[in-house]
């Protein structure tokens, strides 16, 4: 009798200890992508700016930093790219040839597991002559100039 009960005991136990055993899931051992983020561009959406100028933009801290890349109507833009810890401040100026025109600036950048993500925005580069400065000169000094002559 005791043989048996000790028999049956053993039997529940292992019956139990095998079903945890089995229960076991280690979940998904692979990592997701975290497609990067693009915020703060500047200047704005749709805003008017000066040839040659800055623009710049942020990307979440998980992408990596030498996939990071920006164009201007297909022409590659030189990035300075400035690492903040949980974020990048990316910038970059504008083509000498980018005048009078719309640009849409396109940037993109992948994570360290090669998720890539993308985004842009659209700006109005002014026209060269409209950026120049037109210096009006006091007649007394023209006079003076004419005067010399």
């Amino acid at each position: 009798m005791i043989k048996k009960s000790l028999t049956l005991a053993f039997l529940i136990a292992g019956i139990g200890f095998v079903g945890s055993a089995f229960a076991y899931d280690p979940g998904n051992t692979e990592k997701t992508c975290r497609d990067p983020r693009f915020k703060t561009f500047s200047p704005e959406h749709k805003a008017e700016t000066d040839p040659e100028s800055e623009i710049s933009f942020t990307v979440s801290g998980y992408a990596d930093p030498t996939t990071i890349k920006a164009t201007a109507k297909n022409v590659p833009l030189e990035l300075i790219i400035v690492d903040k810890n949980s974020f990048y401040d990316v910038s970059a100026k504008l083509p000498a040839s980018l005048t009078g025109k719309y640009a849409r600036i396109h940037v993109r950048a992948h994570d360290t597991r090669e998720c890539m993500a993308k985004d842009g925005w659209l700006i109005k580069i002014r026209d060269k002559a409209a950026t120049t400065e037109v210096l009006e000169v006091p007649e007394a000094v023209i006079e003076s100039a004419e005067e010399a002559q």
